[in-house]
């Protein structure tokens, strides 16, 4: 089962009851140095055997290669420096039942529960500002943050769900030393990536890996105290360096030491450890929350209303561009976009001269442009550089990527957009056809179940009406009722070349 979860680590227990976790952690603690020290006794006579060769106890009194030396010593120094710097989290969250009160009095079994959840942060200001993930202190009632001599310190939260980062502040008389943020649009794949944090509580543990990827979009549900959540997080730093819950909100570093990232969530089986894909916020990302986070406890976005994709190497000859940020769907014509003439089809080449080359360009510029700043576009359209000019709304702060033109979602579980020429070469279908392109199926209803009824194909027909246009088929399934049987005609494409109509009866959930 592939499951990609958050990263900070939750135990619940009610008023009565808290130690059992502790007992089991160091069960497994005393399992694994077991098993250590036993491969440690096996393999330690074997240096000192009486009949080893004299070549063999030379090799092994040889000076480490100085290479590897200077590499080890990168990492010590690594360690000692982030290790003041990093810091673990604990939020306390109390839940009561439904219907009960505070003052609902407490019975053995009854009362309210309390999640104990813990992660990591990192002190990025000398005067106790640490940053750290929004899904490690949400709906916490009290945050404590616990440095590296041990003192523990009561914090304020500031949040911003949107990029599931969050500041917390804490006081001291004296300044902490602070950690050294990298630029993370300088990262490369197959560079060192160095974590610290609070994997399952243990304090300060540190990994190695390598950047195994950049530019990586999850969606991912996670679940919270009060219920679970789903975020995107369009532009994540891939890691295979080990980070296990409990590092949610730590630093990953290059081998210089500077922080280029958050670690923020991980593909697990069942929901375990790690496996060697780790996700992480690059740090300029971070370095914009933060500041806002700061100066006024709040962030803002700029909001343009598109949905960019990118231009592939399949379709750049098509567009007649070699990058930029493709607008795959009709854009609101309320929206900024809208208003400004942005047009499915039309490329994103550049922002206020800025170039954008991919779909994450387009939307960090957007977001970190403030709202109602007038920008410039730099377009191409049908071959034909363009400039249009848009002025930015507010963005919301639950809505992580565009308020969404009605699409026809009903509760098919399908989703489709207008059939573009683009579109329609992709779907493998004549550019003169008139239906409606299926962008995405929901996994968990009916329509998932039909084999042939899969995504890039063009639904040209539901039950008796025909469906040219997004608003016609949201008009043939406004009326729908759960159970009714409908009848969905569509075109795919054939793998013998051309296309063929295909017929399929699915049941409304």
């Amino acid at each position: 089962m592939r499951i990609i979860s958050a990263l900070h680590h939750r135990r619940e227990t009610n008023f009565r009851n808290s130690a059992i976790s502790s007992h089991t952690h160091g069960f497994r603690r005393e399992t694994g140095i077991a098993r250590i020290l036993g491969l440690t006794l096996f393999l330690l006579p074997t240096l000192s055997l009486p009949g080893a060769t004299q070549e063999q106890r030379e090799e092994s009194a040889r000076p480490v290669n100085a290479s590897l030396s200077s590499l080890q010593d990168a990492f010590i120094a690594i360690a000692s420096e982030l290790e003041p710097v990093t810091v673990t989290i604990t939020a306390s969250t109390t839940i009561h039942h439904p219907g009960e009160t505070t003052d609902t009095p407490r019975g053995p079994f009854g009362g309210p529960r309390r999640t104990v959840g813990t992660g990591t942060g990192l002190v990025v200001r000398a005067d106790g500002w640490i940053l750290t993930n929004d899904h490690v202190v949400e709906d916490a009632d009290r945050v404590t943050v616990r440095f590296h001599d041990g003192r523990e310190l009561s914090g304020n939260v500031f949040r911003d769900p949107r990029s599931d980062l969050a500041m917390v502040k804490v006081d001291s008389k004296t300044p902490f030393p602070v950690a050294r943020l990298g630029d993370s649009d300088k990262v490369k794949i197959g560079e060192w990536a160095i974590a610290i944090g609070s994997p399952y509580r243990y304090e300060g543990s540190f990994s190695v890996g390598v950047v195994s990827s950049l530019f990586r979009r999850q969606e991912i549900t996670g679940s919270t105290a009060s219920g679970t959540r789903k975020h995107l997080y369009p532009n994540m730093i891939q890691t295979d360096a080990a980070i296990n819950p409990g590092n949610s909100g730590g630093p990953l570093c290059n081998i210089a030491g500077e922080v280029i990232a958050i670690n923020t969530a991980i593909e697990s089986e069942h929901g375990g450890g790690s496996v060697g894909i780790g996700f992480a916020i690059p740090i300029n990302t971070a370095k914009f929350v933060m500041r806002q986070l700061m100066e006024k406890g709040s962030v803002t976005y700029g909001y343009l209303g598109v949905s960019p994709t990118n231009v592939t190497p399949r379709n750049a000859k098509a567009l007649k561009v070699e990058q930029g940020a493709l607008i795959d769907q009709e854009p609101h014509p309320d929206s900024p976009a809208g208003k400004a003439g942005l047009k499915a089809g039309d490329v994103v080449v550049s922002i206020n001269g800025k170039p954008v080359r991919n779909e994450i360009d387009l939307r960090t510029i957007v977001s970190e442009t403030a709202p109602e700043t007038k920008v410039s576009l730099g377009i191409v359209r049908s071959g034909e550089k363009q400039t249009l000019f848009a002025v930015l709304e507010k963005a919301d702060q639950e809505d992580p990527v565009i308020k969404p033109h009605p699409m026809g979602k009903a509760n098919l579980g399908i989703e489709v957009q207008a059939l573009t020429e683009h579109l329609a070469d992709r779907a493998g279908v004549p550019r003169d056809t008139k239906g409606v392109y299926l962008k995405s199926i929901d996994p968990s209803s009916s329509a998932d179940d039909d084999e042939e009824l899969v995504e890039r194909c063009v639904i040209v027909r539901i039950n008796e009406k025909d469906t040219p246009t997004p608003e016609s088929f949201q008009a043939a399934v406004a009326n729908l009722k759960p159970g009714d049987q409908v009848a969905i005609t569509f075109l795919k494409s054939s793998p013998s070349g051309g296309y063929v109509k295909r017929f399929a009866v699915i049941t409304v959930d």
